[in-house]
């Protein structure tokens, strides 16, 4: 009977952690199919403006920059109406560009633009890769200087033993 009690009682817990689990994943997957969402989205938007630009500087006789720039500005104004996230608008961009790229609707203006607007995205976002603790550029940070008075640091620190 005890051991029956037991079995119960585990049981009962462990259909307990599965639902308070499940719970509280629940958010953070709805979060990523919301950004996913926004980022499909984005990138039918961009594509409609890329081919649109593409198609308007052909019609007008735009080549090479003067294309390109068209296509840029109307891509950025796509996304400033968006108002939508830089991870979001970098993901977006890379799709539109796959997208439009495996269609074989990609100019070389567009691409160009499309490269040029990813890094003007990429300079905003002012913070540091989340891995590098907001660190951005220069040399990692090493061990600290040595005083000059035996008292260790510096990089070639080697403990007495």
């Amino acid at each position: 009977m005890l051991k029956m009690t037991v079995l119960v009682a585990v049981c009962r817990a462990a259909v307990a952690f599965g639902a308070v689990s499940t719970l509280t994943l629940a958010p953070a997957v709805a979060a990523a199919a919301v950004a996913q969402d926004a980022a499909a989205e984005l990138s039918a938007d961009i594509q409609a403006a890329i081919l649109t630009a593409q198609t308007n500087a052909t019609a007008t006789g735009l080549t090479g920059d003067e294309a390109a720039e068209s296509i840029e500005a109307a891509v950025q104004a796509v996304i400033a109406a968006s108002g939508a996230s830089p991870a979001v608008v970098t993901q977006a961009l890379a799709n539109a560009r796959a997208t439009l790229a495996a269609n074989g609707q990609l100019s070389a203006a567009a691409s160009s633009a499309v490269s040029s607007v990813q890094s003007v995205v990429t300079a905003s976002n002012s913070g540091g890769a989340p891995s590098s603790g907001g660190q951005t550029g220069g040399a990692p940070l090493g061990a600290p200087a040595s005083s000059g008075g035996g008292g260790g640091g510096g990089s070639d620190y080697r403990p007495v033993t």
